[in-house]
């Protein structure tokens, strides 16, 4: 908050016999204006180049609700998953990074990576042709039920939300993301419909501004495979919003959170699942 510093000035009034009261008054300080914000932007539009090289680290919480035949069993489930990347100068039509921290932890167990992933491993995605979707080339996608560390970076589309050169209040845009991640050695594929709003704009710790914008997500997801020599398929949606705040000075987001919905029913001739994820997510970004 601006705080305002007034200074008060005294006067003296001299008297000598018969001689007339002489006012004697300084002359008048010169207007200062008060101290505002008013140097800052908060009304945009917002120009800015996005930041090639970036830091994130992404947490998650979920509740994890499973229902079958027999019962019901819910699970706290909590992951941290830590990258850095560097967009292409072309347009960010490419990405590359490091996968350096993914842990995992159900109920009070002490977080671990998932068995057979190995930390510090590269990783690419771009687009191809005219497409704006980015999709992973490094791990390749043949490797999705052999190698966990494709399934650990579906999280990083989160991180990547394609920002125009110019923000604006009210400006709205959307975007597709494909994924593909493994869950029982059962290949999903999900397409999520991404549509952003920038919401608003404020002035924070008094000397930049940072800009909110929402995004809002619905999503399907579906697998088929064989467990225990029986055909098994798994169907389900997703929805979810999240609120970013970006730096337009760095060209980059400097924090996100928000929530998710999956939910998710698993069929065979043996057993039936309806599995419920609730999510909350916390995305914080470093230079």
């Amino acid at each position: 908050m601006t705080r305002s510093f007034f200074l008060l000035l005294g006067v003296t009034l001299v008297v000598s016999g018969c001689v007339p009261a002489i006012i004697r008054r300084p002359a008048p300080p010169a207007p200062t204006a008060p101290a505002t914000h008013s140097a800052l932007n908060t009304t945009g539009p917002w120009t800015f180049v996005a930041a090639a090289s970036q830091k994130v680290t992404i947490d998650t919480r979920a509740v994890v609700t499973i229902a079958s035949d027999t019962g019901t069993r819910i699970d706290t489930v909590q992951a941290t998953l830590g990258a850095s990347f560097v967009w292409s100068p072309a347009a960010r039509r490419r990405v590359d990074g490091l996968l350096v921290d993914y842990r995992v932890s159900v109920g009070g167990a002490p977080p671990a990576a998932p068995a057979g992933l190995q930390v510090n491993r590269p990783f690419s995605a771009g687009r191809s042709g005219a497409t704006t979707e980015l999709r992973f080339t490094l791990p390749a996608e043949s490797t999705a039920c052999t190698d966990p560390a494709l399934s650990a970076l579906q999280g990083m589309y989160d991180a990547w939300i394609p920002l125009p050169d110019t923000l604006a209040i009210g400006r709205e845009w959307a975007d597709t993301v494909r994924t593909l991640s493994c869950r029982d050695r059962i290949p999903l594929r999900g397409v999520v419909v991404r549509r952003f709003r920038v919401q608003r704009a404020e002035v924070e710790a008094g000397t930049r501004v940072v800009v909110t914008i929402a995004r809002t997500s619905r999503g399907k997801i579906s697998g088929a495979g064989e467990q225990f020599g029986e055909p098994v398929s798994l169907e389900g949606e997703s929805s979810g919003t999240l609120w970013y705040v970006i730096d337009p000075a760095l060209g980059r987001p400097v924090r996100a959170s928000g929530t998710t919905l999956l939910k998710l029913s698993l069929k065979s001739r043996l057993r039936n699942q309806a599995v419920r994820q609730e999510s909350a997510l916390t995305l914080t970004f470093v230079p």
